[in-house]
């Protein structure tokens, strides 16, 4: 897929980190007892124009092949 893509850890007591990346495969390992999860319907476009922020982590995603968000 040549499409930028959003990933979220899942695991059983808390919210993960959120990761965009073009494939899964270069994404980092998941942190202990989580694992990534693809988000089906996800726009780039869409959510850079509610949060303009993510631009920046976007263009690292294209320099990097993937961009880690941290959870708050």
């Amino acid at each position: 897929m040549n499409r930028l893509q959003k990933f979220v850890e899942h695991g059983a007591e808390r919210p993960g980190r959120t990761a965009y990346a073009f494939n899964a495969t270069v994404l980092p390992e998941p942190e202990a007892g989580f694992n990534w999860r693809p988000v089906a319907g996800f726009s780039a476009g869409d959510e850079v124009l509610k949060d303009p922020r993510l631009k920046t982590v976007f263009q690292t995603a294209i320099k990097r092949g993937f961009a880690i968000v941290s959870r708050d």
